[in-house]
């Protein structure tokens, strides 16, 4: 029996009273006591650890699965808190004293950090099991396996399906190699991801198409010297031939980045452990990237670069294409070809954040996320409101946001859209009319407006893996014709103006016409110039070579927007 003292008062005296309890009434309230107490800060301790953890972006969970993660850890730190306040109440009760206070504390402290170093064996117990009963029961899961099948391609790369991809089994690592294709953009998120992981930097030179080896100098703009560099980097006579292919079909102004890239793949051709993480950052509409006053990085190099140089792009597992609409379904069939053992791919399904306006947030999301091997992560869109990423993982396939239309839908409002907004647009028209209502339909915002969204659904529709192969070559020519027209106004007509200067005067002069400023005057007025310059040349006996030159050089690039007068580099 255990007893206690406490001071009553009756008719107005003090009288001591003892009470007796029994010692299991005394132990149970005890342990009880401090087995609650324990389970409280237990779990308020793991609640507090696990909420971090999530919210600093330290584990790959997100929703419903984050909040589940988030109790269960709870849960165990509960637990562990409860075992360690019934431990040290049981010491302490049985032992008592001095010596039972040092040794409760001592049995909570063991037991807490045991149950604590054993919670990752605990969390896995559950998948463990599962596991274990499925080989039982006779149930053998099936190997991990790619889910999405090249189908498909851009005319500019369907050749001959790509040879066996050499198995690579690692060690993989979390380097970063990121190619930029705008020196200003790229520093900056540079900067940024190099904070948390180790990033070799790819980014235009100061003089375009040079680059520096050891002392030398190699001119990218001539067939002499990409064979000059080509031979710096010790590659085998296939290898090198099919590397100088590459730059061959790399539009000038892109080929220093694809020397930089070429460098690093082809130290893995002949052995290196290459970054396995790969950033292409640029403006893009599906076919590459691009820089401003830069050219075009497309992705029939880079197919040719990576066949030339299998052993190195086996070694990469994920890839993050950072351009508008890079990521649709026919798209993401090319990357595959480009990285046939990646695990994760992202990109984005239609716009794109740039990288002071959000970019550089979904950049460091997806450094985060693919570190080490887990390829099971697949964010739900982007951290910028109103932008969607498109997602590719080699466990779950394909994920994206599906048009709600199908096929005959799809192709149906583009050419609606496109007799309504982009013909009218495309002759210099301001206005449409819908009846009697008249639309506006001017450009005074690339990236907003009635011709911004039939871009939109027309790249969806050139992405639709449905669409048969001799129509989505017309429509990718609608494509790169309409984002040309989208910047007219703001960067193709003050390039052209200046690019082909001397061309458009000596053609003019020819004829006895003066040349219009095409950087100041608006498309109607610039067509109608083009117009008056045509028929005076249809009217001229005999016209001279540069009054033809000019001719077509007018009808190609203000009339047509045709992508061979208008690089990408120029939108």
């Amino acid at each position: 029996m255990l007893s206690s003292r406490s001071d009553r008062t009756h008719s107005g005296k003090k009288l001591t009273v003892e009470v007796s309890y029994p010692r299991s009434y005394v132990i149970s309230r005890l342990v009880r006591s401090l087995t609650l107490s324990g389970a409280l800060i237990g779990g308020v301790i793991g609640f507090g650890h696990a909420a971090y953890t999530h919210s600093s972006g330290q584990r790959p969970e997100r929703g419903n699965a984050a909040l589940m993660a988030v109790a269960g850890e709870t849960a165990i730190w509960a637990v562990s808190g409860a075992a360690a306040g019934a431990t040290g109440g049981l010491a302490y009760a049985f032992i008592g004293g001095p010596v039972g206070t040092v040794a409760g504390l001592s049995g909570a402290a063991l037991v807490g950090s045991s149950t604590f170093a054993a919670m990752p064996s605990i969390a896995a117990m559950p998948v463990q099991v599962g596991a274990k009963a499925s080989t039982v029961l006779g149930y053998q899961p099936p190997a991990d396996s790619s889910l999405y099948v090249p189908v498909s391609f851009d005319s500019e790369i369907k050749e001959d399906a790509p040879p066996e991809a050499p198995t690579y089994n690692g060690p993989w690592n979390d380097r970063v190699v990121f190619l930029g294709m705008n020196p200003g953009p790229t520093r900056s998120a540079a900067k940024s991801m190099g904070r948390q992981a180790d990033l070799t930097l790819i980014m235009p030179s100061t003089a375009p198409d040079r680059v520096r080896v050891g002392g030398s100098t190699y001119d990218l703009r001539n067939e002499r010297g990409v064979t000059a560099f080509v031979a710096t980097l010790g590659l085998p006579p296939k290898a090198a031939a099919g590397v100088r292919k590459a730059f061959t079909m790399c539009e000038k102004g892109a080929r220093d980045e694809l020397a930089g890239l070429a460098r690093i793949w082809a130290a893995g051709e002949k052995g290196a452990r290459i970054p396995s993480r790969l950033v292409l950052a640029g403006h893009s509409n599906g076919d590459g990237v691009w820089g401003d006053d830069n050219g075009s990085l497309r992705l029939g190099p880079l197919l040719q670069m990576s066949r030339s140089l299998p052993h190195a792009t086996s070694q990469i597992e994920d890839a993050f294409v950072t351009g508008c609409y890079s990521g649709g379904e026919v798209t993401m069939d090319q990357y595959l070809l480009l990285f046939p053992r990646a695990k994760t791919i992202w990109a984005y399904e239609a716009q794109a954040p740039g990288v002071d306006n959000g970019g550089a947030i979904d950049q460091a999301g997806w450094e985060r996320a693919t570190r080490g091997r887990n390829a099971n992560f697949v964010p739900k869109g982007s951290a910028v409101a109103g932008k969607k990423l498109a997602v590719w993982s080699y466990k779950s396939g394909y994920h994206a946001t599906k048009p709600p239309l199908n096929l005959a839908q799809l192709r149906g409002k583009v050419q609606w859209m496109e007799e309504n907004f982009m013909r009218p647009a495309m002759v210099g028209q301001n206005y449409t009319y819908d009846g009697q209502w008249r639309v506006p339909i001017g450009i005074t915002d690339p990236h907003t407006g009635l011709v911004r969204q039939y871009y939109s659904w027309l790249v969806r529709l050139t992405q639709n893996k449905n669409l048969p192969e001799n129509e989505r070559a017309l429509w990718v020519e609608k494509k790169h014709q309409t984002i040309r027209l989208l910047y007219y106004k703001d960067t193709v007509a003050p390039h052209f103006a200046k690019e082909y200067q001397s061309e458009i005067s000596r053609g003019y002069q020819k004829l006895g016409l003066r040349a219009p400023d095409f950087a100041r005057v608006d498309r109607a007025q610039a067509l109608a110039a083009v117009d008056q310059f045509i028929a005076r040349l249809d009217k001229t006996r005999n016209p001279a070579p540069e009054a033809q030159q000019a001719g077509t050089l007018l009808q190609r690039g203000i009339q047509d927007l045709d992508p061979g007068v208008i690089p990408d580099g120029w939108v």
